[in-house]
């Protein structure tokens, strides 16, 4: 007589046309139960998770839903019957942790929507589970490595074959720290924690494959968008500020200082700060009434000078009322002595540029352009842009540019930061 064959598979119970039923049997243990559901015409699979002997592997949670997500199924999820379905190791211990304390009946895992609980079920979003996956995956890999550590030690007091064991680093050890330690706003890193993960980086970045530099691009982006919404704050901020005087031009040009990129980028060519507070000669005999130039910049390629002066925000451009008739204005006082301190500057450093320079600050002074940052448009009289327009577009070697004007520019930047490209036309006045 021949001996019965033990059967340990997945065999399909029933089939329609909607779903397809299967039951995992195993005839040493003596286990038939119903493992798995799979449905047609809708992208769901249910799994009943169990353990060696045929038992439900949770206590309380009896099936997990999948729906929506991918064929076959993504990682961290088991998909072979011969572990009993259910999360594999790196994700376990969440489901358990939800059987333990929050005790429902069913999983439902889906690309959509947010974690939740409701009606006997909780739902649960894939995306986040991935975000937390290489986190778990690291715990795990630390603890198997901390134990053949703590192994090895003990082994190598008895042979030396254990004395020269060194443990290696585990992936994703630094993002589990990180995600530790410094998951809320309250905790900050040190410039020395800073600089370490900043030389970490650059010296890893050739060893890693295209999309961990596809990453450190997209970090790239994240940081430039970030450092330009924080100078546009600041900017913003001195915008607020009423009071002209000293100190607020003094605050300009500490902000303007600081990012020099700023004025830079307002010129066509490339342009650098070559020097702030810089002086242009003019002093007299008993060293008295120097001409000092707020900022001066350089050409990258002709090393020709371009002078700065800098106002504040404050400062009107325009008098108050009209010259003649409702729309012709003449310049205010400030900005048409700004316009004669910046060319008074520049003679000066015509003149007397031989003298300046030095080997160590070499610079040539060919016609150099002059460039004024003062006032602002919004603060304009009422048919007032026309006399302002009018004014800077007729000077000759002098442009000059509002507060608001730069601002527009920041922001501006930061959009094609975002890929965005926001046309926005104003509307012409009837």
């Amino acid at each position: 007589m021949a001996k019965a064959q033990n059967r340990r598979e997945e065999y399909l119970v029933e089939e329609d046309a909607n779903k397809k039923v299967f039951n995992f049997r195993d005839d040493v243990q003596k286990i038939d139960i119903q493992c798995r559901v799979i449905f047609k015409k809708k992208k769901e699979e249910i799994h009943y998770p169990f353990d060696r002997k045929g038992k439900p592997k949770f206590e309380n949670i009896k099936e997990i839903v999948y729906r929506g997500l991918p064929t076959p199924l993504p990682r961290g999820i088991i998909k072979d019957y011969h572990l009993g379905y259910g999360f594999t190791k790196v994700l376990s211990p969440i489901a358990y942790q939800i059987d333990k304390i929050l005790h429902p009946a069913k999983l439902v895992v889906s690309l959509k929507g947010k974690i939740r609980a409701e009606k006997g079920a909780l739902y649960l979003n894939y995306n986040d589970l991935n975000k937390v996956y290489p986190k778990l995956e690291s715990l795990l890999s630390r603890h198997v490595k901390e134990k053949e550590a703590t192994a090895n030690k003990f082994l190598a007091s008895y042979f030396k074959n254990f004395a020269n064991i060194k443990t290696s680093y585990t992936k994703g050890t630094i993002y589990s720290i990180v995600s530790d330690q410094l998951g809320d706003d309250s905790k900050s890193l040190s410039r020395e924690d800073f600089e370490a993960i900043l030389n970490l980086t650059l010296r890893e970045l050739k060893n890693q494959g295209l999309e961990s530099k596809r990453v450190v691009l997209e970090t790239r982006e994240r940081i430039e968008r970030r450092f330009l919404e924080d100078t546009i704050n600041s900017f913003k901020k001195l915008l607020g500020r009423k009071l002209n005087n000293g100190k607020l031009e003094k605050d300009w040009e500490s902000l303007l200082k600081e990012n020099p990129w700023i004025i830079s980028n307002l010129f066509a060519t490339p342009v650098f700060l070559f020097q702030n507070q810089a002086y242009a000669g003019g002093k007299e005999i008993n060293n008295s009434n120097g001409k000092v130039i707020d900022f001066l910049y350089k050409n990258d390629f002709t090393d020709n000078i371009a002078v700065v002066e800098l106002k504040t925000h404050k400062t009107d451009l325009l008098s108050k009322k009209p010259y003649r008739g409702k729309d012709v204005f003449s310049v205010s006082p400030e900005l048409s002595g700004a316009v004669n301190q910046v060319l008074d500057q520049r003679q000066n450093l015509i003149q007397e540029f031989v003298k300046l320079r030095t080997e160590d600050a070499w610079f040539e002074s060919y016609n150099p352009k002059c460039l004024v940052i003062a006032g602002m448009t919004e603060g304009l009289p009422e048919h007032g842009t026309k006399s302002f327009d009018i004014y800077r577009n007729n000077l000759h070697g002098v442009e000059i540019i509002t507060f608001d004007e730069v601002l527009k520019k920041l922001e501006f930047f930061k959009d094609l930061i975002k890929g965005k490209s926001k046309k926005k036309r104003r509307k012409k006045k009837k």
